[in-house]
């Protein structure tokens, strides 16, 4: 591959518009005139030239009467206590929340030992009521009766049927 520089041209090419001709004042505008006239009034143009300006006048009636404003209900107390307390309130709430993003780590580390403190008290509520268990059963010696009764009962095409059942266990301590 052959590279070869390029060179820019030796003037860059700009636009540049000619100057507008422009006409007369006095001919291009009907409300100018270069000789002066009753009711008008004598301006000096930008090129210079003197010209009269044909304005016609209003006569203001009077000051305009303003439309009334509606009248506002005043603010109630419990709005301007709000709008003064939000600044405050929301810096509490953005520092409460910066101090515990720096206690995020020691609040992790107290988790951790209540719930550590928790799998030791299921723990030890666990062994004690065995050990109560235990201990009944080898204090104790009388026997415990249970009783339970059941009923059935059965309807077929020609007939119906009943039958109850009655089981009794005696256990010894």
């Amino acid at each position: 591959m052959d590279v070869t520089a390029r060179t820019a041209p030796a003037e860059p090419v700009l636009y540049r518009p000619e100057p507008v001709e422009t006409a007369a004042l006095a001919t291009t505008l009907p409300y100018l005139s270069p000789v002066p006239i009753p009711g008008a009034v004598e301006a000096v143009t930008p090129n210079g030239a003197r010209v009269w300006l044909l304005v016609s006048r209003i006569e203001p009636t009077g000051p305009a009467a303003a439309p009334a404003a509606p009248q506002s209900a005043p603010v109630p107390a419990w709005a301007k206590t709000t709008a003064l307390l939000a600044l405050s309130l929301s810096g509490s709430s953005v520092l409460g929340a910066y101090a515990l993003g720096l206690f995020a780590e020691g609040l992790a580390a107290l988790v951790a030992s209540l719930v550590l403190l928790a799998k030791f008290a299921f723990v030890l509520a666990l062994v004690l009521g065995l050990f109560v268990v235990v201990v009944k059963r080898r204090a104790g010696g009388g026997s415990v009766t249970a009783e339970a009764t059941s009923t059935a009962t059965a309807r077929g095409l020609f007939a119906k049927a009943t039958a109850t059942a009655t089981a009794t266990a005696i256990a010894k301590k």
